[in-house]
């Protein structure tokens, strides 16, 4: 973003990660398993592009650990909502009163990493966890129904079309000739995008959706404290501290789920 500025940057990021993914078809000599499915399954990459939108008007507002932190609420009580109601086909797992100790505690923990409450800025990081989810959970209908490469094809090449249009009506004044010219590197984080939604796809619909965003997000947090120790060859003890009562709540409601479904094995 800083070389080619934020548009630019977007138009590469998601041509790169669709250039791996049609690479990999071709590769593997196949082609995108296409089904006659609701317009919608097919749209899940229109959904990530808002969370970039979402997370641009809330960065430099407020600290980044906070807007993780945020993001993290957003989607943990839209995935409590889709996993209680089954969205988009997914397996119904009913909220259960003693998973609120643990959600309790991991609120706790998100809490501790916020410092500052701008109105906008907070809304807008919540926006954009429940994005995440959504598109989450529509790319994974798509995998199910075809499989986690057409699903990740399909999401960026939605998501293309739609920053191109962007771009389109918001230019900059940086030519494409220095926004091409850095190091190999930079260009690299739509590939591992491609990556990070092939995952995605394959996991959803095999765990809860609740779980899968902790599970990320302690991952997040994780590479988050690695990655500041070793720019600022600081500890950043605050989102340490909360990133364990986060983990906490995860495992207190893991352990929850596994007596409950032993009382129900014995019943």
């Amino acid at each position: 973003s800083e070389r080619a500025g934020q548009n630019r940057a977007l138009v590469i990021i998601h041509a790169v990660a669709f250039l791996v993914l049609a690479m990999l078809f071709l590769v593997k000599r196949e082609k995108p398993l296409i089904k006659k499915l609701p317009v919608w399954v097919y749209c899940g990459g229109f959904i990530g592009m808002l969370i970039t939108v979402f997370n641009n008007v809330a960065f430099g507002h407020i600290s980044v650990t906070a807007l993780l932190a945020l993001a993290l609420l957003g989607e943990s009580v839209s995935g409590l909502l889709a996993d209680h109601f089954g969205w988009f086909g997914l397996p119904v797992r009913r909220f259960r009163k003693e998973k609120l100790w643990g959600g309790l505690v991991a609120l706790i923990g998100i809490i501790w990493m916020l410092d500052e409450f701008p109105v906008l800025p907070v809304a807008a990081s919540l926006l954009a966890g429940i994005a995440v989810l959504f598109s989450r959970l529509i790319n994974g209908r798509l995998a199910r129904e075809t499989n986690a490469q057409t699903s990740a094809l399909f999401n960026y090449g939605t998501a293309l079309s739609g920053v191109l249009l962007l771009y389109v009506f918001t230019r900059t004044r940086i030519s494409w000739s220095i926004a091409l010219s850095g190091p190999i590197y930079i260009y690299l984080g739509g590939a591992i995008g491609a990556i990070v939604v092939l995952l995605s796809n394959y996991i959803v619909g095999r765990i809860s959706t609740f779980y899968m965003t902790l599970a990320m997000f302690v991952g997040q947090v994780t590479a988050g404290l690695l990655m500041d120790m070793a720019l600022t060859q600081a500890f950043p003890a605050r989102t340490a501290v909360g990133g364990l009562f986060v983990l906490a709540g995860l495992v207190l409601n893991l352990i929850k789920d596994r007596a409950a479904q032993t009382q129900q094995a014995i019943t």
